[in-house]
Parts: structure tokens; sequence; C-alpha cells
């Protein structure tokens, strides 16, 4: 339970910086992510939080 949790939150992460990654290099021309860069940039650094409290959560369980 505690490696296939781990894992989801990895795969969430990594989906989310590529996404954060695209709209701030211009690498497809989507209308969407070039206009909304800002909240794409609050989007990551909230889930980035939210992902490092039930990491943490995790860990602290197993121990």
């Amino acid at each position: 339970m505690k490696k296939i949790l781990l894992i989801l939150i990895a795969l969430v992460w990594i989906i989310n910086l590529s996404i954060l990654i695209i709209s701030l290099t211009n690498l497809y021309t989507v209308p969407v992510l070039k206009e909304n860069r800002f909240i794409i940039g609050i989007i990551f650094i909230t889930t980035t939080g939210f992902l490092k409290q039930i990491y943490n959560s995790v860990i602290k369980e197993n121990k």
C-alpha cells in the first residue's frame, strides 16, 4: 500500500511538473496553457504542498 501511494504521488507530481514546463516554455501552442501560466504555476505550488503533506503522513505512519 505504501509503495503504491508513493508511486501515485510521484506520478501526479511529474505530470503536474510537465504541464508547468510546457506552459512556461511554449512547447505547444495550446492557447489554454499560454493564457493561464500564472494559474498553472499557482496550482503547481499548491499541489506540491498537498503532496508533501500526504507524503509526510505516509512516511510517519510506517515508522
